[in-house]
């Protein structure tokens, strides 16, 4: 079982046990991973930003679905960027300064024949209610974007271009 897998069953466990020595010896080896995601191409998450100094703000990035954000730690998503042109998302990123600014970096980097490519990258000042493009119209796939957490007027890109 993977290492974050246990450790989020660790936890449900402990917080809903009034003491830790009720469990009985190898508990979790009973739990068995699951594949609990969509059985077909177009529903693929590829990445997730989080807010770091309040968890509860995080966005999820699709491969062919847009991105959604969430400010409850999921309980209600809404989708934020599905009035582009791209719903394609190769990368999302928070300013970790600001979690009203927010970049996208559209068409997924490992394209599997299902999702189209993106027109660029994007950046919202507002928590994703607007997005103004800011380049790399030709790029076609952002893998990863980072924003310098020193200076976060600047920020770095990975494209693979045509």
């Amino acid at each position: 079982m993977c290492t974050k897998l246990r450790m989020l069953i660790l936890f449900l466990v402990f917080s809903a046990t009034p003491a830790l020595g009720q469990l009985p010896e190898g508990f979790l080896d009973t739990f068995k991973p699951r594949e609990v995601g969509p059985a077909l191409m177009g529903g693929r998450t590829v990445d997730f930003a989080v807010y770091e100094a309040d968890p509860a703000i995080f966005y999820a990035a699709t491969a062919s679905g847009g991105l959604l954000k969430t400010v409850n730690g999921g309980n209600t998503w809404e989708h934020v960027f599905d009035r582009l042109s791209s719903v394609s998302i190769g990368d999302v990123a928070i300013n970790p300064a600001d979690p009203n600014v927010v970049w996208v970096g559209t068409g997924e980097a490992n394209n599997r024949q299902s999702s189209s490519w993106g027109d660029g990258i994007y950046k919202s000042t507002d928590g994703g209610r607007t997005w103004r493009p800011m380049g790399l119209r030709e790029s076609h796939h952002i893998g990863r974007i980072v924003v310098n957490p020193n200076d976060t007027d600047i920020v770095y890109v990975a494209a693979l271009g045509h």
